[in-house]
């Protein structure tokens, strides 16, 4: 994706950020599920298998990630693409929990931000 598009994206999705609490309350019933994954670490083959075998994120098919989305795979970018492109289409399902590899001391050491820089020259 175009770098301008990823700044967009980025700039919706923190405009929505921080207009939602800081802390996510949920509630689970028999008659709506809800999918709970965590610790992709950059690896877009398990993001793609978890939505194969479980549906696309909807108002139906709600979903809770639970950080460490980027950092040592190589697709780290993409997976917050994705992950940001459902929650902005329904921030009331799918919900984005920071993990420590959203930390920058962490980016650094474990290899987000030269994925960023590599991709996306700066």
């Amino acid at each position: 994706l175009h770098a301008h598009y990823v700044l967009q994206l980025l700039y919706e999705t923190r405009k929505v950020l921080s207009l939602m609490p800081n802390i996510n309350v949920l509630s689970t019933s028999y008659s709506r599920d809800i999918t709970i994954c965590g610790d992709l670490h950059g690896s877009l083959d398990d993001l793609l298998l978890i939505f194969y075998k479980n549906g696309l994120p909807s108002q139906q098919n709600r979903y809770v990630f639970n950080g460490d989305y980027v950092d040592r795979g190589e697709n780290s970018m993409e997976i917050l693409i994705i992950l940001f492109v459902f929650f902005l289409l329904y921030p009331n399902d799918l919900h984005l929990n920071r993990g420590n590899h959203e930390d920058y001391i962490v980016n650094l050491r474990y290899g987000f931000t030269k994925e960023v820089s590599r991709k996306y020259k700066v």
